[in-house]
């Protein structure tokens, strides 16, 4: 690549901070399992020269978990449009850690299923929908439109060639009742075909992810009136990321291991 060559970085470099910016943060067992590495040094040894240089910032949450988080720089030097997270929370580390979960999850699944899976984070969809300016008139878009940005989008291709476009949404906390009459009336007019007003991508289904029963009833509830009712479903969080079990879905290779070992 031209841009590699007045710098010190390589290209695996730039795919983990094209990985850490489209998912905001991430921690270094998810890069792990993103790139196939062989093992965790050799990812803490590429994040420690990333680190570095300022393209990745290491926040530990709660003296338990480590996440890194790309910055602005980062953002320049990859020309990946996302829009890049300050500092993390307990809460935002959680719902987002997930979600690059479920996304490593249906990559991984879909690579040994061989199936065509391609999806897109919040933090590109809100950058695309909101795009740039000043910090406040920033926060207005998105509070004008944070109903519309689902938490991921996701693109399975099936054997047809026809692509399902899919809505994602990981509820960690049961909302407002209301809440909900008003997001799945929105659901109902998006899965219809009808005006597809402040919307990237038309969809075919809507996918909410949630482990709390009562969030299972109150979404079940909620769309029940609806005409596209059997399009909007509710699954409880894969236990293979739960559990950490992630040798079920790791695509093996030819020498029976997962991964190889590559050159930095």
């Amino acid at each position: 690549m031209v841009m590699l060559k007045y710098t010190s970085l390589k290209e695996k470099d730039l795919e983990y901070l094209s990985f850490i910016l489209r998912n905001g943060m991430v921690t270094a067992k998810q890069i792990m399992l993103k790139f196939r590495e062989p093992n965790i040094h050799r990812v803490y040894r590429r994040l420690r020269k990333l680190e570095g240089q300022k393209f990745v910032k290491h926040e530990r949450i709660a003296h338990k978990v480590g996440v890194y988080l790309g910055t602005i720089e980062a953002r320049k030097l990859t020309n990946v449009n996302v829009t890049v997270p300050n500092k993390a929370t307990i809460y935002t580390m959680q719902h987002d850690l997930l979600i690059t979960d479920l996304i490593l999850f249906y990559e991984l699944q879909s690579e040994k299923q061989a199936v065509d899976f391609k999806y897109r984070t919040e933090r590109e969809i809100r950058f695309s929908m909101i795009g740039e300016g000043d910090n406040r008139s920033k926060l207005k878009a998105y509070n004008d439109n944070r109903d519309r940005i689902p938490d991921a989008v996701f693109f399975f291709k099936g054997t047809d060639g026809n692509v399902t476009t899919t809505w994602v949404e990981l509820e960690l906390n049961k909302k407002d009742r209301k809440r909900y009459d008003y997001k799945f009336k929105m659901f109902d007019d998006m899965l219809s075909g009808g005006p597809q007003d402040h919307q990237l991508y038309p969809y075919d289904q809507v996918i909410y992810f949630a482990n709390d029963v009562k969030i299972h009833n109150v979404i079940n509830q909620a769309k029940q009136r609806l005409i596209n009712a059997s399009k909007i479903t509710v699954r409880n969080v894969p236990s293979i990321i739960l559990e950490e079990r992630w040798e079920e879905v790791l695509p093996v290779g030819t020498d029976g291991k997962p991964g190889r070992d590559e050159a930095d």
